[in-house]
């Protein structure tokens, strides 16, 4: 059986685009839990936290998330820019839309978004992502994304196999996790450019992206 490697947090550091050492922790409750304590602390914008393993991983609605060790990319990301009625939106379409461009650099094409942010491959949730705010005079958001890396059908909780899956059940290989992560990095920083300068196209591809039952865009700010 594969067992995949721990990631790197030097390899991790090199890649961001935000010239932040990353945090990488073996076990963690909740890594939006840890980015929030230390957004509240002063950290700053493009501060990254991985998770080999979350106890207390979740999504929307506080639904549980399975994050099992080593076997998919358990992060958050932190961003300061004001907390209004637009931020929410902006920032889920931000993710999801770097998270299907990741995908497609795969090979993965039947892709797509289930409003507002979970990312579906054949109708198979392959990611999540959940979006915490702090208003105020130093806001910040704090980005959390899951993302399935090496799962087989077996190795995700009972009763939500038939409903999950992994980039290596659906790109017929086995990925290296740290160069996924890698690639997904940048593809956050190049959504990122548009979330701070271009809201009306990051928004678009959001819509472009959506599952056919939700292909409504929202008004763009």
């Amino acid at each position: 059986m594969h067992t995949p490697e721990a990631l790197d947090p030097e390899q991790l550091s090199a890649d961001s685009p935000w010239g932040i050492p990353v945090l990488v922790v073996a076990e963690t409750g909740s890594s939006n839990d840890d980015l929030l304590r230390l957004g509240e602390s002063g950290a700053p914008e493009g501060t990254l936290l991985f998770a080999e393993s979350q106890t207390a991983g979740r999504g929307r609605h506080r639904r549980p998330w399975a994050s099992s060790p080593r076997l998919g990319l358990w992060f958050s990301l932190l961003l300061r820019l004001p907390v209004d009625d637009s931020t929410i939106p902006a920032l889920s379409a931000f993710a999801a839309v770097a998270l299907v461009e990741t995908l497609r650099d795969y090979g993965v094409r039947d892709c797509g978004i289930k409003e507002p942010n979970d990312v579906l491959v054949r109708a198979r949730k392959i990611a999540g992502i959940l979006i915490e705010t702090r208003p105020g005079p130093a806001a910040f958001a704090v980005v959390g994304i899951g993302l399935n890396v090496h799962h087989r059908a077996s190795d995700f909780p009972e009763g939500i196999g038939g409903q999950a899956v992994s980039l290596a059940m659906v790109s017929g290989g086995i990925p290296d996790r740290q160069q996924v992560a890698g690639r997904l990095l940048a593809r956050l920083r190049e959504s990122h450019r548009h979330l701070v300068s271009d809201r009306g196209r990051l928004l678009a591809s959001w819509g472009k992206m959506l599952l056919p039952s939700v292909r409504e865009a929202p008004a763009t700010p």
